[in-house]
């Protein structure tokens, strides 16, 4: 049976991590040759390029969503190509796409286990980009929460904020599980609705019916709250 890739486009420094943290078995990422390759058992049923990539879109911006919620410096990934590869090994390439370029750092850790005799023992377990992953593929108003999340944006952030709030029924639940306070969000609802605190930003343009707070948040509290937030959220639906 011919089997359905695609050929991942993004830099290096987003790529290189994925075939070690996202390795479930409906889907996963390989490298061969230098290259990335997003691979699904959910292709397996599909039969032309087009809806190897509709799905795969999906798949990708899924993708996305976690690893920018997961790491903040990550930048995206996209298809570069659908690949379809025959029983013969030979491969027929399509539909090609674009990517960008910047210099940023990491840190990387690895966990190792000591047995009784002093060796070393190599533990498999979910990354937490899988864990995370697994949750938005299992809950849809996740992947959307985080989808929103990514973008950064004042509007982007309340929206996240918003969806997260309607999932769990309101704003009083939230602050009763304890994953925030009622001035921290009642400080970020007020800045980002209020022109005066944040111009154009602002939910509410030339409106003088949304005053800022005494203390307007700063777009990095915001996305820090938010992040805050939602992890929290998050881990009460593994």
């Amino acid at each position: 049976m011919p089997k359905w890739l695609i050929r991942l486009k993004g830099e290096r420094f987003d790529l290189e991590d994925f075939p070690k943290l996202l390795r479930l078995p409906e889907v996963k990422v390989v490298e061969e040759d230098g290259s990335f390759y997003l691979e699904s058992s959910e292709f397996n049923s599909l039969t032309s390029a087009e809806e190897v990539r509709e799905r795969g879109r999906e798949l990708i911006k899924l993708i996305n969503g976690v690893t920018k919620f997961n790491r903040n410096n990550f930048l995206g990934i996209s298809e570069d190509a659908i690949i379809r590869v025959e029983d013969d090994g030979k491969r027929h390439g399509y539909l090609f796409l674009e990517s960008s370029v910047k210099i940023r750092t990491k840190t990387k850790c690895q966990l190792t286990a000591i047995a009784a005799d002093g060796s070393e023992i190599g533990i498999t377990q979910p990354s937490a980009l899988e864990s995370l992953f697994e949750v938005a593929q299992k809950h849809n108003v996740v992947a959307k929460a985080l989808s929103l999340y990514q973008h950064g944006t004042w509007n982007s952030l309340y929206k996240a904020y918003e969806t997260l709030r309607g999932d769990v029924c309101g704003e009083y639940q939230i602050i009763k599980n304890g994953w925030s306070v009622k001035s921290d969000i009642s400080r970020f609802r007020q800045t980002v609705q209020s022109e005066a605190a944040i111009g154009d930003s602002a939910r509410h343009v030339a409106s003088n019916k949304f005053k800022p707070p005494a203390q307007p948040m700063t777009l990095l509290e915001a996305r820090a709250l938010i992040k805050t937030i939602l992890s929290r959220w998050v881990s009460s639906k593994t």
